[in-house]
């Protein structure tokens, strides 16, 4: 009790050009679902400056700076608890990357693309 657990929905790092979040997985919300437990966003920018996706060097000097936004609970109570429905996955993920997005988007002070990027891998690896 009092733990919490965080989910990397996007189950990667993301894919997309600009660095927004991409399509998702439907972990978070199946764990919140079948615990009753909230779902909490949270967006952080800035660790790409110290770790390039896909590389193993760090940078930190000169310091960087990392900006992080934990949002309010994802309203879930319209979904069925217990109710792990591809459509209820595909809703309530849905919700949960509006609102990272929407967190993001205030931290960078950008305007986010109207679509997510979907990247799905192949037998390659890449899409």
């Amino acid at each position: 009790s009092g733990e919490c657990v965080i989910v990397y929905p996007e189950g990667t790092l993301t894919r997309d050009p600009d660095l927004w979040p991409m399509s998702a997985k439907s972990g978070a919300v199946r764990i919140a679902l079948m615990s009753g437990r909230p779902l909490i966003p949270l967006a952080h920018w800035g660790a790409q400056h110290i770790m390039r996706p896909y590389k193993k060097e760090l940078r930190i000097i000169p310091r960087k700076r990392i900006e992080i936004r934990i949002g309010t609970p994802i309203d879930l109570s319209d979904l069925p608890t217990g109710d792990l429905s591809p459509e209820t996955m595909r809703i309530g993920t849905e919700r949960l990357m509006d609102a990272i997005t929407a967190l993001l988007a205030e931290i960078r002070q950008e305007q986010p693309p109207a679509t997510r990027f979907i990247w799905k891998r192949t037998s390659k690896g890449e899409q």
